[in-house]
Parts: C-alpha cells; sequence; structure tokens
C-alpha cells in the first residue's frame, strides 16, 4: 500500500509554533498516513504526539523521530519506537550511525545542501554510506539545491525521501513522502525507506504558509510570545 508521511515536522518543544497535539490533529485532517514530529534533538515532541494520537483516537502512525544537529550538520534520525535515551550529536567518528543501528532507526541527510540551513553539505559527498536516505525535497529549500540533493541520491543509489520542514501549521503537508510498504506502522515505514521502497513528492511553501512562517520566526527573534 502507498502511505503519505510527513517525515521533517517540527513543533514548539523545539523551535515550532504549534502544539505536538495540534501538529498531530492537523496531520490527521489532511488524510497523511504518518507524521514523523522530528524536533531537535529530542524525541520529546514525538512522545507527547503519540500520547495525543492515542487519547483522541485519531487514525495516523506517529514515528518516533529527531533531527539531530550534529558536528557537521543536520540529521533526521526516525525509529520504530521511542527511545530509551538521546541519540549521540557526533556523527565522526560514526557515533550517530552505531547508535541508530543498534535501535533500528534510520538516518535520513536532512536539506543537505541548503546554504544556512545547517545541512550535513561536504560531509555526505565522502560519508554518504552512513546515510540510509537523502532528503532531496525540502519545501522550505531552494529547488535548485533540492535538485542537486537528488541528483547526488540518484548517483549514489540512495532512497529519496521529501518533507515540509513545518514551523507552522499551514505548511504541514506540502511535502509528504510516499512510502511503498504492507501497512503504515512506523517500523514497515522504516524498513520500506531503508530499502528504498518510497518516493519524494515536491510541494512549494505556498504564500500564507511562507507569511506565517516569516511572522514566527521573527517573532521568536524578538521575544514575541504568540
Amino acid at each position: 500500500m502507498a502511505c503519505r508521511a510527513e517525515l521533517h515536522s517540527h513543533s514548539r518543544v523545539s523551535d515550532g509554533k504549534p502544539t505536538p497535539e495540534e501538529v498531530v490533529i492537523r496531520a490527521a485532517q489532511l488524510g497523511l498516513s504518518a507524521i514523523a514530529l522530528s524536533d531537535h534533538n529530542t524525541f520529546r515532541g514525538s512522545a507527547l504526539a503519540q500520547a495525543s494520537a492515542r487519547e483522541l483516537d485519531l487514525d495516523i502512525t506517529v514515528i518516533p523521530a529527531n533531527e539531530v544537529r550534529t558536528s557537521r550538520g543536520d540529521v533526521l534520525v526516525l525509529c520504530p519506537s521511542l527511545p530509551d535515551e538521546d541519540p549521540p550529536k557526533g556523527i565522526e567518528p560514526p557515533e550517530l550511525r552505531k547508535w541508530s543501528l543498534e535501535r533500528g532507526c534510520i538516518m535520513i541527510a536532512a536539506h543537505p545542501f541548503q546554504p544556512g540551513r545547517k545541512g550535513v553539505g561536504r560531509y555526505l559527498f565522502s560519508h554518504y554510506e552512513e546515510f540510509d536516505a537523502v532528503e532531496v525535497w525540502n519545501a522550505r529549500g531552494l529547488p535548485p539545491l533540492n535538485w542537486l540533493a537528488e541528483r547526488f541520491a540518484r548517483s549514489k543509489g540512495l532512497p529519496m525521501t521529501s518533507g515540509s520542514d513545518a514551523h507552522v501549521i499551514s505548511e504541514l503537508g506540502e511535502a509528504p513522502t510516499v512510502v511503498f510498504a504492507e501497512g503504515c506502522t512506523a517500523e514497515q515505514i522504516i524498513e520500506a525507506v531503508r530499502k528504498g521502497m518510497c518516493r519524494p513528492t515536491k510541494g512549494r511553501m505556498g504564500f500564507k504558509a511562507l507569511r506565517e512562517a516569516v511572522e514566527w520566526s521573527v517573532g521568536r527573534r524578538l521575544g514575541r510570545a504568540y
């Protein structure tokens, strides 16, 4: 079956505006099969989203996720179940890779070549074998640099994903990854991505999402409460 999965999103647990509950409710309203709430350096957002999905009896899978800001750049770590500890931020030697493999998690290079986005960039060229997939389309990213990520992933035979990188609710689901798996559980989606049984979509931020994201970003920097 084809699962539409949002594999990159944020909540106020890190630097997003919506609560984890608001994120998972909106994801269900959009008809997504699964969502990875990938707050920076923590699985807490995913844990709260999972609890909300259970309490509200929502028909959606919440994939435990974490956008780890490693010593070389941002890496999405998706796991079949909530880990009992946060992953290491060291990527060289491959600490994060070892940690992920031991827990059945996958590593996805997030927006690798987007300037100012803290992607792994050049590290990916020489260490691509450490990654399970490349986020080749980030809805917030510059299209030519998304295309560069896609060309690189194709040249190395790496699975390709996409994501909205949503920080406000109106961005959510703009570029879901289509995953071909027997079912849409976290474990089934992760294994399908690992095997390359997925394809990116190429949605972009709409005007409303762009306006709200800019307002949120500026407000956070100015210390305003929302």
